[in-house]
């Protein structure tokens, strides 16, 4: 009867042990697919990337769209035109004072209370500058600038006078330029983010006539996505040089 017990459970504990294998396999493969999944996104992407950096120059005459709300100067073309942004820049927030006093507490006659002579001695600190949103309207950006529109506020960042470009992840793309004191730049709604940095980077290089180092970086990133995706399938084949069809310049 004991041997029978213990048969018993030495069958339960391995069709417990089965099924706990089972459930991690199809965790591992579930986990599986949806990696692979989004490096496959992340590569079409990529791929798309690489084939604007190599052939798009931005849009001229009637290829521009109608809602540009800009007005271009000769030879400008547009590579994108961006509705509903955010325009940010450093504001100050509140300041406070910060010190300690000195002094001596005087009682007053004929009350319970008690005031006190002396000094105040500290500084008053002002407040941190933050990014902050100042208005909403349209951001365009074409191969001389980048402008923003609207309806309070309107920027213009010419890429002749550009210090630097810096995408903040999560958050917004600040521009510095030489005219302005003060680094403004652009937010964008997480959809259309990377495609609108992409954009800007694009525009600048093709202003500084560094496009093929913007190539590079995108075909790097496709080698690596490729990489990527043949580990996940256990095979080393990789072909990157097929790229789907370019998007559209306009988000």
């Amino acid at each position: 009867m004991f041997e029978a017990w213990k048969a018993r459970r030495a069958e339960q504990k391995r069709l417990r042990a089965e099924r706990e294998a089972a459930e991690r396999e199809r965790r591992r493969v579930a986990d599986l697919k949806a990696r692979r999944a989004d490096v496959e996104t992340e590569l079409s992407f990529a791929k798309e990337r690489l084939e604007r950096a190599r052939t798009f120059s931005g849009v001229t005459g009637r290829d521009v769209p109608d809602n540009v709300g800009v007005a271009l100067k000769r030879g400008e073309s547009v590579f994108c035109v961006v509705t509903n942004t955010v325009l940010v820049e450093p504001r100050k927030g509140p300041g406070q004072w910060k010190g300690r006093s000195q002094g001596v507490s005087v009682p007053i006659p004929g009350t319970r209370l008690r005031y006190r002579v002396g000094a105040s001695r500290g500084q008053f600190q002002a407040g941190e500058e933050k990014p902050t949103p100042i208005d909403e309207g349209t951001f365009v950006v074409t191969s001389q600038r980048a402008v923003f529109t609207g309806q309070k506020q309107s920027r213009e960042w010419s890429w002749s006078k550009l210090l630097g470009v810096t995408h903040y992840d999560p958050g917004w793309t600040a521009m510095a330029v030489s005219n302005r004191q003060k680094v403004s730049g652009v937010a964008i709604d997480p959809d259309n983010r990377d495609a609108v940095d992409f954009w800007i980077d694009l525009a600048v290089a093709h202003a500084n006539d560094t496009v093929a180092d913007v190539v590079d970086d995108c075909l790097h990133d496709v080698e690596q996505l490729t990489a990527a995706l043949a580990e996940i399938d256990g095979s080393t084949s990789s072909d990157t040089s097929t790229p789907p069809a370019a998007l559209p310049p306009t988000t």
